[in-house]
């Protein structure tokens, strides 16, 4: 035992001594293997699944006697037995479940992971095998492949292949990008492959909406509620609580998660506003000194448990500047949102106004087409549930030719329209692998403002949470990078390069995309008229060629 774990223990002792340089490559390279060992482990569940079922159809076969059941009724009763016949009462646990125990057994998971890894497996193996090749060679991980064999399992079968192919076209030619933006590549891919998939998705989760509330099994005194619903329904509830949560006053103890989650009691209770429970609306002979003062507070309610990574926003943490100013800087959300009135009284009656953003291409708005929109922080969703929310909402248009003077170019501030393009252009923040809402995170410079020519415009702009854009402004080592198409490329202290976003807004809204060169132009024109002259060239030698070889070959021949 201890001859045979002597390698790895070597490997252990020498990490220690490896520079940091080194240690992410060494994380690099075990993230492959990785993948790659969890392709084998796919592979065999698979396997196994099969010689299962192969023994289950056996013990049929032998029951009916030999030779006297045709093939094809054999495999019916396996799957799903005759009028009135449970084959798995007759013959026990079938293919499926016996796998299932055996996977389960031997990776120590419960039969739910079990029967999920040997169904990935076997979609691997029949309708995704190219997709599968990725993960052989560490392109994607375990958890973005089972997101792809869940999420296309309402594909038609008979366009599987066609979406192998495009899939492992988009993974093979991209760098690697948050589970965001895979998503939203995967979403788009199957609408374009089989559109119908996306039609069927939403009965599915319209069928399947529920909620759950039970006791905590581990905490006496304590339930857990879950819930499931369509990603537009989660975005109204979403943006309710954080509304209310944020309508209060900074002096409100509370965390901003304890904020959202009494707003769910107060919401069942019949009341549209969280009570603030700050030292002056506690007290009733604060009110009057409270209202004096009101107007200009901050009536956030940032906590210091609120600046995570995992909710970094405007909401959630004092304003970050690039490294030359001291300037906040603003959200979509507060530029669309007037601010709500400060509250006056413990028991005022008021409503807070939820937002959440859509992203959407006026051609599917006006019923032209049926592309896909997408939902900031959820996802992708269907044109006619876009179409719903958007009936009654405010709606902001965005062009990749919009005005910027030269004016506005040198102010620090983005003016709203120059922020709604930055925006709409990418789906989640900038940082490599972070999946926070676009439109709850702060607008970087990439070269910070008036520094280098740091200037407000598209070209120098990028959407970033406050965790990451506190990290790159004021983390030591990090910089970054961005080109004249909106690429964002990261550099870390160690020297390793990451792009940020592989996967963007442009690729989900094509006609975000710059315009192509003017067909009128000079240098176009000049360039189409060498390359038609160079293929009359070959052309007419093509044809001498002929000419002589018929010339030299008369008939017959």
């Amino acid at each position: 035992m201890t001859e045979r774990s002597s390698p790895l223990l070597d490997q252990l002792r020498d990490d220690e001594k490896h520079t940091a340089v080194e240690l992410v490559e060494i994380i690099h390279h075990c993230a492959a293997v990785a993948a790659s060992a969890d392709y084998r482990i796919l592979q065999a569940a698979n396997l196994i699944h099969d010689e299962r079922e192969e023994d289950y159809l056996a013990a049929i076969a032998a029951d009916a006697g030999s030779g006297e059941s045709d093939p094809a009724q054999l495999r019916e009763t396996a799957l799903r037995g005759r009028a009135g016949d449970d084959p798995r009462g007759r013959f026990g646990p079938n293919g499926l479940e016996s796998a299932i125990a055996e996977v389960g057994a031997a990776l120590t998971v419960p039969p739910a992971r079990a029967r999920e890894l040997i169904i990935a497996g076997g979609v691997m193996h029949h309708q995704l095998p190219q997709v599968g090749g990725m993960l052989a060679c560490g392109r994607i991980d375990l958890s973005r492949f089972l997101l792809i064999v869940k999420r296309t399992e309402l594909v038609d079968p008979e366009q599987m292949p066609l979406l192998d192919l495009v899939l492992t076209g988009e993974i093979a030619d991209r760098e690697p990008m948050s589970m965001q933006r895979f998503k939203t590549m995967v979403d788009k891919a199957i609408h374009e492959v089989d559109s119908t998939a996306t039609r069927k998705r939403r009965e599915v989760v319209d069928k399947d909406r529920s909620i759950n509330i039970r006791p905590d099994r581990h905490t006496p005194g304590q339930s857990r509620m879950s819930a499931t619903l369509p990603a537009e329904q989660a975005a109204a509830v979403n943006a309710r609580l954080d509304a209310m949560a944020a309508d209060v006053h900074p002096g409100d103890g509370r965390t901003k998660e304890q904020r959202r989650l009494d707003a769910i009691v107060a919401l069942a209770e019949g009341r549209q506003a969280l009570t603030c429970s700050c030292a002056g609306c506690l007290s009733p002979t604060a009110a009057t000194v409270d209202d004096a003062n009101a107007e200009g507070a901050n009536h956030e309610g940032a906590s210091p448990d609120d600046a995570s990574p995992d909710n970094a926003s405007p909401e959630s943490a004092s304003p970050v500047t690039d490294d030359e100013a001291a300037r906040p800087i603003p959200s979509a959300e507060t530029a669309d949102s007037p601010a709500a009135p400060a509250p006056t009284d413990s028991n005022t009656d008021r409503t807070p106004r939820p937002t959440f953003h859509i992203m959407v291409n006026l051609s599917t708005l006006l019923g032209l087409d049926d592309d896909p929109a997408y939902l900031d922080g959820q996802g992708v969703i269907d044109a006619h549930t876009a179409r719903t929310l958007l009936a009654e909402a405010r709606r902001s248009y965005v062009h990749i030719d919009q005005d910027q003077s030269a004016r506005s170019a040198v102010r620090y501030t983005p003016n709203r329209k120059l922020a709604e393009l930055v925006r709409s252009g990418e789906l989640c923040c900038s940082f490599p692998g972070c999946n926070n809402p676009v439109w709850r995170g702060d607008i970087d410079h990439t070269v910070p403002h008036g520094k280098r020519g740091g200037r407000t415009v598209k070209r120098n702009l990028k959407p970033m949470c406050r965790f990451h854009h506190r990290m790159k402004t004021f983390g030591t080592g990090w910089r970054d990078y961005q080109d004249e198409l909106g690429t964002v490329f990261f550099q870390s202290p160690t020297g390793h390069m990451y792009l940020g976003n592989a996967y963007t807004g442009h690729d989900l809204f094509t006609s975000l995309r710059p315009p192509p060169a003017d067909p009128d132009s000079l240098s176009r024109a000049r360039i189409d008229d060498i390359r038609a002259r160079r293929a009359g060239t070959i052309k007419r030698a093509e044809r001498r060629a002929e000419e002589r070889q018929n010339a030299e070959n008369p008939p017959p021949f």
